[in-house]
């Protein structure tokens, strides 16, 4: 699937320190929705290439044994060339597809906090087995 991508922006990003013995958590919690994006002029953005989503991730992730946690909000608006439905007629593999580059930032995010802040960057590798899937919201869509 073809895709025009704007910038991801971070909204939040928190690194905290944390008990390498408490319990690891991962979550993240992607989302898709349809914006209602002006133009400069005021009018609806053109979607006659394709709809215009905004990819949202809020997470929060404690590995397992790590000293530390890691929360945010990381987001990317994306245009689906050649696709008009809703974002819950995407397939599981185009969702996976789309949201990848705001999960790779949150990848690395982490590597290049923990490179200052432990003196050595600690790697997350999320993949669709990994247990990023959509949130409830937009799976029950």
């Amino acid at each position: 699937m073809k895709t025009l991508k704007g910038p991801v922006t971070v909204n939040a990003f928190h690194y905290d320190v944390e008990s390498p013995s408490a319990d690891a958590k991962q979550d993240l919690h992607i989302s898709i929705e349809h914006p209602d994006l002006k133009d400069e002029q005021g009018k609806p953005m053109d979607e006659s290439k394709g709809k215009i989503f905004q990819i949202i991730i809020p997470f929060e992730v404690h590995p397992e044994g790590a000293p530390f946690k890691v929360s945010g909000l990381i987001g990317q608006v994306v245009q689906l060339t050649d696709f008009h439905d809703n974002p819950e007629d995407l397939k599981p593999k185009e969702v996976e597809q789309v949201s990848r580059p705001v999960v790779e930032y949150i990848e690395t995010l982490t590597y290049q906090v923990t490179a200052v802040a432990l003196n050595q960057g600690i790697s997350l590798n999320f993949t669709a087995n990994s247990g990023v899937k959509p949130d409830k919201e937009t799976e029950e869509k």
